[in-house]
């Protein structure tokens, strides 16, 4: 994903009319707290990611920087050793180790626990069921994967749900 945003917006800065980067206002990143945030670390990510190249921000040094200022607690505290080689004056790595040691604390987890939550509303929801079921069951589906509860589960709830005449 990263790549084709880079690939993108080299694109757009050789459009006729001179460097849109210069003409291009991007709000600063918003904050980034961890599982209880708003936003998912994938969507961060990608802001960080656009703030950097319309900010001219090019190193992986700078980049990680960038998104240290924008994490808060806990994220901040996983990311301490970050911080840490920051404060001493040593490079802080590559952006992709940075990312993917992000995704492995925030991003699965956090997928897997929204996914239950989704899952957990719909074994209650017999009115979509009703009134759409392709849409129910792909959505429930979708889930089921992420979550990977027993099949007994899955069948003991949905028997719940779903109308008698279906």
């Amino acid at each position: 994903m990263e790549a084709e945003v880079i690939r993108l917006w080299e694109e757009l800065t050789r459009l006729p009319g001179g460097n849109i980067a210069s003409k291009t206002k991007v709000p600063e990143p918003p904050t980034f707290a961890g599982s209880e945030n708003k936003m998912h670390l994938h969507d961060w990510l990608s802001q960080i990611v656009l703030y950097c190249l319309v900010s001219g921000i090019i190193s992986d040094d700078q980049k990680i920087i960038c998104a240290l200022t924008c994490l808060r607690a806990p994220a901040s505290t996983y990311m301490k050793s970050y911080y840490d080689k920051v404060q001493a004056g040593l490079s802080v790595g590559s952006w992709g180790d940075f990312a993917q040691e992000l995704k492995n604390i925030y991003g699965q987890r956090n997928d897997k626990e929204r996914a239950k939550k989704e899952l957990m509303v719909l074994w209650v929801n017999k009115d979509l069921a009703r009134k759409n079921f392709v849409k129910y069951a792909e959505r429930y589906r979708m889930l089921a994967r992420i979550v990977n509860y027993s099949d007994e589960v899955y069948i003991d709830k949905i028997k719940e749900v779903i109308p008698d005449e279906l």
